[in-house]
């Protein structure tokens, strides 16, 4: 019973911090995204080039999100998306929300996959400095999203100019992250904590836990991953019921323990008696 209770208590008592970037839990249904720069993003003032920015944002795709053992999610490259839209460049991100405003005249276009570009609108997108680049989706259909935009600051006044490669790939790789579906951590160790975005060089357990949520790998119909989580707008309760399936798994770890028990038992009785005769 003791071992029952220890598997139990190791299996439940981990604590979730990720939360979803929509209350509905949104993400890609296809596992397989692209990723593009749009061609009109000079990026002149936050100092890089489009080929630059592709490079980097794959850099960041590949060495965060690409390699995570339980998740099926794959970012893939899909090049320099040829455009003319200036809103790319100077329209407000406006996130698909049926509460929304946003005035689709002056707002930066809907896209398909992930579409990235330099943008320096500073009456709503930044408004300060201190922000590095934004993102979010555009394009929900049902619970799936169908596209994400991430915007570098390209106003004057921006600072991603400054930053190092590795920096960039960093805020690059915690943008991807809200693009495929996730919010902030509350974990300050996490890529998805809501601040210093530019200080990592991999994932946290909890970026891992969250994108294998949302993306899992599936084993003979199970997710591999098991516990509750939260929504950046609203808590879901609907996931609490996630808890008594942990106690679940633990009950049949703590089964196939005991059985290991048992067989180790007889072996060592099974040896003495042959030692005895």
């Amino acid at each position: 019973m003791k071992l029952l209770l220890l598997s139990i208590f190791i299996i439940s008592s981990h604590a979730y911090g990720f939360r979803l970037n929509t209350n509905i839990g949104a993400k890609f249904e296809d596992a397989h995204v692209k990723i593009y720069v749009t061609s009109n993003s000079t990026c002149d003032e936050a100092g890089i080039s489009n080929s630059e920015l592709l490079s980097i944002v794959m850099d960041a795709a590949d060495d965060f999100w690409n390699k995570v053992p339980t998740s099926n999610l794959k970012i893939k490259e899909g090049g320099i998306l040829e455009t003319s839209d200036s809103l790319f460049l100077t329209g407000e991100l406006c996130a698909n929300d049926s509460e929304s405003d946003c005035n689709a005249s002056t707002s930066v276009p809907n896209v398909n996959n992930i579409v990235i570009a330099c943008n320096s609108d500073t009456t709503k997108n930044f408004p300060s400095s201190s922000y590095l680049a934004i993102s979010a989706p555009l394009k929900i259909s049902g619970s799936n999203i169908e596209g994400s935009i991430i915007l570098i600051n390209n106003s004057a006044n921006t600072t991603f100019k400054n930053l190092s490669r590795s920096q960039m790939v960093s805020v690059l790789a915690h943008e991807i992250g809200h693009a495929v579906g996730l919010g902030h951590s509350n974990k300050s160790e996490a890529l998805m904590y809501y601040k210093n975005s530019d200080k990592f060089s991999k994932l946290a357990q909890d970026d891992i836990d969250g994108i294998s949520y949302l993306y899992p790998n599936k084993l003979d119909g199970c997710t591999g991953f098991l516990g509750t989580m939260g929504l950046d707008d609203e808590h879901n309760d609907e996931n609490q019921n996630t808890f008594l399936l942990s106690i679940l798994l633990g009950i049949m770890l703590s089964l196939l323990l005991l059985i290991l028990a048992k067989i180790k038992s007889f072996l060592t009785l099974h040896s003495r008696r042959k030692l005895k005769s």
